[in-house]
């Protein structure tokens, strides 16, 4: 039976005989048959579309790849595992750090220079200092707090209010002012806070300690 534009119409309008309907998908399903002719190309296209569609709809859903098929349930054990295995591990990481930084206060530094030769630079939001040689300094940056045994070498990027620990002696430090901070907790008990320019005030002993200290 030849196979043409009417019958290709019938066929999707559904008024095709039996024979009719066996012809019309067997010119669907076979590449080799004859060209039809239409009335337009644009009837090729829109009647080859419309049988395309009803055959679509009645073919079967596309079949599962092989390999998915003969994965085993140990595979996907495996995958949940290796992902709970990593979640956990992340978890814990982020515990250990979170109790680890809360454990210090907020805002409090703690410096210790056990050198006889070096000293050690420290640059925060707050300031810039040098410890001096054999000195340790704990900094409560958020009520000015420090207990300072030895010397060191403070730079203001704000004006401060420093209270020291072990008296009731406050100090202002003005922004981009530096000063000088000697407490000895041996012997004697002498605080001395100086601006760097008045060096020159205190005694020639200690002026030529610092001096050779901080490289003034």
């Amino acid at each position: 039976m030849k196979v043409n534009a009417d019958l290709l119409r019938k066929y999707h309008n559904n008024q095709c005989t039996p024979s009719e309907r066996i012809a019309v998908e067997d010119w669907l399903l076979n590449s080799e048959v004859d060209a039809l002719a239409f009335h337009t190309e644009k009837d090729k296209d829109v009647i080859k579309d419309a049988i395309w569609k009803d055959v679509a709809s009645v073919l079967p859903p596309k079949a599962i790849s092989t390999e998915q098929l003969l994965k085993p349930a140990a595979y996907y054990v495996w995958k949940g595992a290796v992902a709970a295995t990593l979640f956990i591990a992340l978890l814990g990481s982020a515990i250990y750090y979170f109790n680890r930084n809360s454990e210090k206060p907020a805002g409090f530094m703690v410096f210790r220079n056990t050198s006889a030769l070096k000293v050690n630079h420290i640059n925060s939001r707050s300031y810039s200092l040098t410890i001096g040689t054999e000195t340790s300094a704990e900094i409560n940056e958020h009520n000015g707090v420090i207990d300072l045994a030895g010397s060191i070498l403070i730079s203001p990027k704000k004006d401060i209010e420093l209270k020291f620990d072990d008296s009731n002696s406050k100090v202002h430090l003005k922004k981009g002012q530096t000063y000088i901070i000697i407490n000895s907790k041996s012997g004697n008990h002498s605080l001395i806070v100086v601006n760097e320019k008045n060096l020159i005030n205190l005694s020639p002993v200690i002026q030529k300690k610092l001096i050779q200290e901080f490289d003034i």
